[in-house]
């Protein structure tokens, strides 16, 4: 089956989601990289899309260098990507030097056009957790799924600018804040919304590990955490220099990182909402439990231990009641954020 069907009948669920960003990502790595004599050549029929162009010619230019045009699919799409034992498998293509993010942009460009808004900026977000491509690479996106847009009046409109934010997401674990993150995000800035930063992910790249790779306990020490810290702040200030919209997404147990957090945001002069989530800790004892494949080493016992701390004063930090279902909990905190803006 195409995924262009699966998506019609509205059945990507995130790790069907996420297994298409692992399989888009594999296909890149396995290409070739390909020097292209002065500059990449893209087609761009609207002026609009040639400004952006313009504005992006160095870093463009920089990907070439640093082989990021591979001899990709070249016409990626849903309807080229077929569903076989429930993995997702990219078709022959064109193929044909193409930056790889342009390619990623295909299927990017489809969900977003279905109105799958947070199932794109899922897919994208995993993208480029697997396969880094820096705070540059993520601000050409609304560029790259623009040119993939076959309807004018809307790739113009994924071009408007959308002045960027700082979003946190913490709480303890298991209350469930990678998956408000990630359905938050599609809504922050252009297509395809916020770059989600998530600190499980960061502990893992600084140990030169894939995102689900199990750490031991023995790992999770002090000189970890802070330069998993030092990697997600700077990663956060790097996208936010970019006009790039930021979610953090991390437990936040310390006043110390969520004062840091803060001010990024106001060294960056941009809008700042923390959002807390609380659940009761059987919940969370359940959430946990209930994990596989994910890049939380988080079990039982940390979530006991994580009870037993303080995490003091929430300054300006909006509680929320966790233990809710997502169809109850995301328009919350949606309202919460466009109030924020208001």
């Amino acid at each position: 089956m195409l995924l262009s069907a699966v998506a019609d009948r509205r059945d990507l669920d995130t790790p069907l989601l996420l297994r298409i960003a692992d399989s888009i990502a594999a296909l890149h790595a396995a290409a070739a990289p390909v020097p292209v004599p002065g500059g990449a050549s893209i087609a761009a029929p609207l002026p609009e899309q040639q400004s952006e162009l313009g504005r992006h010619k160095a870093t463009i230019a920089k990907r070439i260098a640093a082989g990021r045009v591979r001899l990709g699919h070249g016409g990626l799409s849903l309807s080229q990507i077929a569903l076989q034992d429930g993995d997702p498998v990219p078709l022959a293509g064109p193929g044909g030097a193409i930056d790889v993010l342009l390619d990623l942009a295909g299927v990017l460009a489809d969900l977003w056009a279905r109105g799958l808004t947070a199932q794109a900026s899922i897919v994208a977000n995993r993208y480029v957790d697997v396969a880094p491509q820096g705070a540059t690479g993520w601000s050409l996106l609304p560029l790259f799924i623009s040119l993939n847009t076959k309807n004018p009046e809307a790739a113009i409109a994924q071009l408007a600018p959308s002045p960027p934010r700082l979003v946190a997401v913490g709480g303890l674990s298991g209350t469930g804040k990678s998956t408000l993150a990630r359905y938050i995000g599609a809504r922050m800035g252009r297509p395809p919304g916020a770059r989600v930063l998530r600190s499980d992910v960061f502990r893992k790249r600084t140990a030169g590990l894939p995102p689900e790779a199990r750490l031991p306990s023995s790992f999770y020490t002090a000189r970890s955490d802070e330069e998993t810290w030092e990697a997600l702040f700077e990663s956060a200030d790097d996208h936010l220099s970019c006009g790039t919209s930021v979610i953090i997404d991390a437990v936040f147990m310390r006043r110390s990182e969520r004062d840091v957090a803060e001010m990024l945001a106001s060294q960056a002069r941009v809008p700042f909402t923390g959002l807390w989530l609380e659940a009761p800790e059987r919940d969370r004892i359940a959430r946990v439990s209930a994990r596989s494949g994910d890049a939380s080493d988080a079990g039982a016992e940390v979530v006991r231990e994580q009870s037993r701390r303080s995490v003091g004063e929430l300054y300006g930090w909006h509680r929320m009641r966790a233990n809710r279902p997502l169809e109850v909990l995301l328009p919350a905190a949606r309202a919460i954020l466009d109030r924020a803006v208001r």
